[in-house]
């Protein structure tokens, strides 16, 4: 990103700390009120500089002066994406198609440095460690776990939410489920196995 201007600077900042707060971006009329420019022509101008530096993008709406469609970039880079699904169960298919952002800043996690990513859980295998089918976890990429911790895991391209024990010749991937079993990975089929990350929160949506 190119640098910006102390006036450029002031207006994004102006656009981020409305937008945490509203959720939506001041319309045109506010910016030009707020910095006290004498025409909407002054706003256009610094917004456009701003869109081709690559700090916000913008959309335009019917009523053009009152379009609240700039999405300051900067925020939206703390947002942790929704990638798809995740098995809390038998392995489904490993999705990673775009499903949503979601800021989570209110519960201290910024995404800044991209280290998260959330998943939908399908499934059972992980309700004694309070993870329920239709909930979504929070995942930090890593490459390893420890046995207490819960990891995404993809198996054979396939995604599953499980506890990973390693033994001395195999992998079990172990559900928080007492009816079910662990999957169990043997050698010679190690390299079909790999760590997403390991589970940092939970959200259930009532």
């Amino acid at each position: 990103m190119k640098e910006l201007t102390p006036k450029q600077e002031a207006i994004l900042s102006f656009i981020e700390g409305y937008w945490e707060k509203h959720s939506i971006s001041p319309s045109y009329k506010e910016i030009q009120d707020h910095f006290d420019f004498k025409s909407p022509h002054a706003v256009t101008k610094h917004l456009k500089a701003l869109e081709r530096k690559k700090y916000i993008t913008m959309r335009k709406g019917r009523n053009f002066t009152l379009a609240r469609s700039i999405l300051p970039l900067r925020i939206k880079e703390k947002e942790v994406p929704l990638v798809g699904k995740i098995a809390a169960g038998m392995p489904v298919e490993s999705v990673e198609n775009l499903e949503g952002r979601w800021d989570l800043s209110f519960i201290g996690i910024d995404n800044s440095n991209r280290e998260y990513f959330a998943l939908s859980v399908k499934g059972e295998s992980m309700i004694d460690a309070h993870i329920l089918d239709g909930d979504t976890v929070v995942i930090k990429k890593q490459q390893n776990v420890r046995e207490n911790e819960i990891a995404a895991v993809l198996w054979n391209d396939e995604a599953t939410l499980k506890y990973v024990h390693r033994k001395k010749d195999s992998i079990s991937l172990v559900p928080a489920n007492e009816t079910m079993e662990p999957i169990t990975i043997h050698p010679g089929n190690t390299d079909l196995f790999r760590i997403l990350g390991k589970v940092v929160t939970v959200i259930r949506q009532y």
